[in-house]
């Protein structure tokens, strides 16, 4: 639908006459109604106005029929105007989208020429500047280099003297070093003779060293053994008098429970090294010096020598086994 179309649509002439027509379609119609009632009211013509009132109402079904179909037609030839305008309306802005794209593309592409040739002109300016402190640089080298050759040449020109003067000074030194050579040779033999001597004191020393570590171990050692004999002292002073008060203490044990002296009997329990079994009266000496050479720390080898009982493991710990009778 083209906007012609739209502005008759629109229009109020046309709005007005349609509803004009439909006004007049509408009283007509109420018309014809009034006009069949009224008919319907007489009843001597109840068959006449039936049968008008039948026409009238196929008249009325046709217009109702006609114009509604006038309608529908009115609007779908409003829909298809409608439709058709859309499309062209879409047509037109495909193609005003189109050409902005192409226009904006073919700016782009002129921007990037634009951009690209100032790029390669920044580039040859670059390398332009880069020649220019290429050749300086050169030219400054250049003169370094001159002035450098110059100093090089005086340096080989001083260099030939210092020559000369070394050369007279390489002399001088071989006669030296020949007579540092003869001065070596006395100093090695003395060396020698002196490395020789130092060998021997190392010797002596060595052996003097060996000796005075002897002397200190046997020192030591006595040492040790006059600190276990102390030792052995001390547990055989006080032991005596703690085994007599404990034989003391047996003997009124036994008298309290009326028993006679047992110190003589044997021990079923406790023996000697030679297997010979202990009298009471040994135990509670070798049980009473045991305690004392614990409580001293005596060495253990100091008190298996002097307590010379079998098992000393458990010799303190062990039941004690009276035998009754003495043995004969």
């Amino acid at each position: 639908m083209g906007p012609e179309e739209l502005a008759i649509i629109m229009s109020p002439q046309f709005i007005n006459a349609t509803f004009r027509a439909g006004e007049d379609w509408y009283y007509g119609m109420l018309e014809r109604t009034q006009e069949a009632n009224r008919l319907a009211q007489h009843r001597h013509s109840f068959e006449v106005a039936n049968a008008r009132y039948a026409v009238v109402n196929h008249q009325l079904l046709h217009d109702a029929r006609e114009q509604n179909a006038k309608w529908k037609a009115f609007a779908n030839d409003l829909v298809r105007k409608h439709d058709d305008y859309a499309v062209l309306a879409r047509r037109l802005l495909d193609e005003e989208i189109a050409g902005r794209k192409a226009e904006t593309n073919a700016k782009r592409a002129v921007e990037q020429q634009l951009a690209d040739e100032k790029s390669r002109s920044a580039d040859k300016d670059n390398e332009i500047a880069q020649l220019k402190q290429d050749w300086n640089w050169f030219s400054n080298t250049l003169d370094t280099t001159h002035a450098a050759l110059t100093a090089e040449q005086q340096k080989v020109a001083a260099l030939q003297a210092e020559n000369e003067k070394l050369r007279a000074t390489l002399s001088a030194a071989e006669s030296d070093r020949q007579r540092l050579h003869e001065d070596n040779a006395a100093f090695l033999s003395a060396a020698d003779h002196f490395e020789q001597k130092c060998k021997d004191l190392k010797s002596d020393l060595t052996r003097s060293q060996q000796v005075l570590h002897e002397e200190e171990a046997e020192h030591l050692n006595l040492s040790h053994d006059l600190r276990d004999a102390s030792l052995v002292n001390e547990a055989l002073s006080s032991a005596p008098l703690l085994a007599l008060s404990l034989m003391e203490q047996t003997h009124a044990l036994w008298a309290a429970q009326g028993k006679p002296s047992m110190m003589e009997h044997s021990l079923g329990s406790h023996y000697r090294v030679d297997g010979h079994p202990l009298t009471v009266r040994e135990y509670l000496w070798f049980a009473t010096l045991m305690r004392e050479m614990a409580a001293h720390h005596v060495p253990d080898h100091l008190v298996s020598a002097h307590c010379p009982v079998a098992q000393r493991g458990d010799f303190l710990t062990r039941p004690v086994t009276i035998q009754e009778k003495r043995p004969d």
